[in-house]
């Protein structure tokens, strides 16, 4: 199983590290030529340097709302969990539903939550949750007061479905691809208006240089950190599911895993 975070990390090493220590390099060894026209290539520098700024912020941006948003779906689908074992105790004939809710919760954390690291949902969580589905249907209420339980097991059924989509969708790949290529290109560009705006001084140079590029190379990073949400340095919290897991075990009445 690899980690999709670090299979990313390690292709932004490759793709934008290494041109950047090439660069680092050959200014090292060749002379500075002369600048014409220095004021003029200085402010279009600048210029392409805050467009540049300002659309690595807008996916920065695009990302953390995309990212707060699974958060949420997240804690919501345990959430459901729970709701829906307190609901169960209140219909006569549920013994089956107990036992395919905790099924469900326990391949969420055995198989879902490491195949998330991978970018993908689990067949057998996908199994599992369409065996609770329609164990759900199988229910006939006997008193009013069923209907309404067994109405609103339905909608937690019905919530948890829209948050399992939104982590099937959301696990990975939340910029387009052409996002990343305009976000490396850009990276190029700016290395060669680098190299092309050169002073003499090397240490003057240098102050200029490594601080930008470490920036921009630590705000790439966090796009692609923020891009898969289940896994990275930054990651949603998935220990609710395991909560989640024993409390409707516990309130399923069956013994805890």
């Amino acid at each position: 199983m690899h980690n999709l975070f670090w299979s990313s990390e390690t292709g932004v090493i490759i793709v934008l590290g290494l041109p950047t220590v090439l660069y680092l390099v050959a200014a090292a060894r060749k002379k500075t030529p002369p600048i014409q026209y220095l004021s003029e290539t200085i402010s279009n520098y600048s210029l392409f340097n805050s467009l540049y700024s300002i659309f690595l912020s807008m996916a920065l941006v695009t990302l953390l709302i995309n990212f707060y948003t699974v958060q949420d779906d997240t804690r919501k689908e345990s959430e459901d969990m729970i709701s829906m074992a307190r609901l169960l105790n209140g219909l006569s004939d549920a013994r089956g539903l107990k036992t395919r809710l905790v099924a469900y919760a326990q391949s969420v954390v055995d198989y879902d939550l490491p195949a998330l690291k991978e970018g993908r949902m689990s067949p057998q969580a996908s199994e599992a949750f369409d065996a609770l589905w329609n164990e759900a249907y199988k229910i006939t209420p006997t008193t009013k007061n069923e209907e309404a339980i067994h109405h609103l097991v339905l909608e937690n059924l019905t919530d948890m479905t829209k948050c399992r989509l939104t982590r099937r969708i959301k696990a990975t790949e939340n910029l387009h691809p052409m996002i990343f290529s305009l976000i490396v290109v850009g990276y190029y560009v700016m290395l060669i208006k680098t190299w092309l705006t050169r002073v003499p001084n090397r240490r003057t140079q240098l102050a200029f240089e490594l601080p930008m590029f470490a920036m921009l190379l630590l705000v790439i990073t966090a796009i692609i950190d923020l891009n898969t949400p289940f896994v990275g340095i930054v990651n949603i919290d998935i220990s609710a599911f395991d909560f989640a897991l024993q409390r409707v075990t516990a309130l399923a009445g069956l013994p805890l895993p």
